[in-house]
């Protein structure tokens, strides 16, 4: 096998574009003004690759802001299981379950009289990865999956909705002016909106996964007494950084640097802007090897063995590597890694069924 390659372009592809009435008549000029805006820093969080992102509820929040209760609908056109793997625990009769959906959502926004100003289709695959739980794992795929297309069809409606962030996570505007909503028939006309002052945005809380032990103690067990649940401490202001984490983050040789700098400037409850702007330094780093050139070269030494192989598949799942496009054991032949490595498990087990019931045929 041979190095990997990326995915083809139109697999992250995002669908067709708006049919979209541009009628300025349509739109009142306080939501003329929001939607002029830049997106406001303390919105921006990073994934878990270390990508500036939003969270979906804060996209609902500000439609919600902008077009009012009841002014835009969602719509899931598809959402379509793509693989449900499962991957078993060494040692034990225990399984871990990852699963992969893709969804497309349109997002249709209206005026305030309820007419369609205008519709768009986002496309996304999610992913519950290694959990103990299949319907948690269903249930976190879908979520991701669903709750990505949705962001992306909302990138349509410009700069407060995520759009700069695809200029190499950017916070700066860059929509800036459009000529079918010149600024002269909004500016003056909507002073700046007594907006709350927001907090910043935090992720949405994952749904806890069942628990791997059986709920209930063998009998004549000591019943455990339930934790005290400790209320959960105020939350600090954020403080001006006592330590120069912008500067180090320049000086850092790769994003995976930076983003150590991120989580420790975080830890440390520095303002929202400055965790911003450490982000953005981060994306003009050069990245780290590529995670799948190192999960290939551990199947070629674990070819042979289920183990090894399945320690993998997870690695690979919690990695977001399952769909990668590598060159396959066959000469000439291209395949996602998740569906080789998984292939390759079933083979070996089937040959070791096949050399058990030789054995015993013999004996």
């Amino acid at each position: 096998m041979a190095t990997a390659t990326e995915a083809p372009a139109s697999v992250t592809a995002e669908g067709p574009t708006s049919h979209t009435q541009n009628q300025v008549s349509r739109f009142t000029a306080p939501q003329l003004r929001l939607l002029h805006r830049q997106v406001d820093p303390k919105r921006i969080g990073k994934d878990d690759k270390g990508f500036a992102h939003m969270q979906a509820w804060d996209i609902k929040r500000y439609l919600l802001r902008v077009f009012g209760f009841a002014g835009y609908d969602t719509e899931n056109r598809e959402l379509t299981l793509v693989r449900e793997i499962e991957n078993p625990i060494p040692n034990t009769n225990r399984s871990k379950w990852t699963v992969v959906y893709r969804a497309q959502v349109r997002l249709t926004v209206k005026d305030v009289h309820g007419n369609v100003l205008g519709y768009w289709d986002g496309e996304a695959a999610g992913a519950g990865n290694n959990l103990p739980n299949l319907a948690d794992s269903h249930d976190m795929a879908m979520k991701t999956a669903t709750s990505q297309a949705f962001k992306r069809a909302a990138t349509h409606l410009g700069d407060a909705f995520g759009l700069s962030l695809y200029n190499n996570g950017a916070l700066q505007a860059v929509v800036q002016f459009s000529a079918a909503h010149p600024p002269e028939q909004w500016e003056k006309v909507a002073a700046p909106l007594p907006e709350p002052e927001d907090p910043p945005v935090l992720p949405e809380q994952d749904a806890k996964p069942a628990d791997e032990e059986p709920a209930t103690a063998p009998a004549g067990a000591p019943r455990q007494q339930p934790a005290v649940q400790a209320s959960p401490p105020p939350t600090a202001r954020a403080a001006a950084p006592t330590r120069d984490f912008l500067s180090e983050a320049r000086e850092a040789p790769t994003q995976d640097a930076v983003r150590a700098l991120y989580d420790e400037a975080k830890a440390a409850n520095v303002m929202p802007a400055y965790l911003a702007q450490i982000a953005q330094v981060g994306q003009s780093k050069p990245a780290g090897p590529d995670p799948i050139d190192n999960l290939v070269g551990q199947v070629q030494r674990g070819w042979n063995d289920v183990t090894e192989l399945t320690k993998v598949l997870a690695e690979a799942g919690r990695r977001n590597q399952l769909l990668r496009q590598v060159d396959g054991p066959v000469s000439g032949t291209v395949v996602q890694f998740g569906d080789m490595v998984t292939a390759r498990i079933q083979e070996l087990k089937e040959h070791a069924r096949h050399a058990d019931t030789h054995e015993r045929s013999a004996a």
